[in-house]
């Protein structure tokens, strides 16, 4: 079990949308770019975090290796100035693996029964063939929470952005898969709490 009141600070942004977000179409580990509103999302709440924390000093900037996240990172430390070589690239960062129905429309899979609002716990532990349910990735994300040593910025996706609050603030299954994950908002955890900053009324 993760204690918060001893994670060095956190802030935790979602990539920017994609044109699979926007034809609900399910990602997964298929690295997909962002569209031209997930880049303007990004370069928002690059701006948004440049705001609220003007120096980076002792953080590291740590990205999951998918295009999308790569690429709303870069709209972050081209906010703070900085050049590519500060953010390290975390493979336990990457979205849950959908196996064999990545590419596939969500309301197919919701159609199969395999929705979270409709039963969140067998969607937690729903194994796409091929794939990795929310409790397998719960196991590397705890690795990675575990590992941290620093106060980090980190840009992960929806799935990833769910099991870290999970796991930190110990929620059950069926709470878990059913947290927002919104793609112009972003929340720190600090001291063992957690606070959200929108990005959506902000000028770039």
């Amino acid at each position: 079990m993760i204690d918060p009141s001893r994670l060095p600070p956190i802030y935790l942004l979602r990539h920017g949308e994609t044109d699979w977000n926007l034809k609900r179409r399910i990602q997964g580990q298929t690295d997909i770019s962002l569209n031209a509103t997930g880049r303007e999302q990004a370069r928002r709440m690059a701006g948004k975090l440049a705001e609220i924390l003007p120096s980076p000093k002792g953080f590291g900037f740590i990205s999951s290796p998918l295009a999308r996240a790569r690429q709303t990172m870069a709209a972050v430390i081209d906010a703070y100035g900085l050049g590519e070589q500060a953010v390290r690239m975390d493979e336990r960062l990457r979205e849950l693996s959908f196996g064999e129905v990545e590419g596939s429309a969500w309301a197919d899979v919701h159609a199969l029964g395999v929705n979270p609002e409709v039963d969140p716990e067998h969607y937690h532990d729903w194994r796409p063939a091929g794939g990795e349910s929310y409790d397998d990735a719960r196991q590397r994300v705890g690795e990675w929470l575990a590992s941290l040593d620093q106060p980090a910025i980190v840009v992960a996706h929806g799935g990833i952005s769910r099991i870290v609050r999970g796991l930190v603030f110990d929620l059950p299954k069926y709470q878990i898969v059913q947290l927002k994950v919104p793609q112009d908002r972003f929340f720190r955890i600090v001291d063992g709490g957690l606070d959200w900053f929108d990005a959506r009324g902000r000028d770039t």
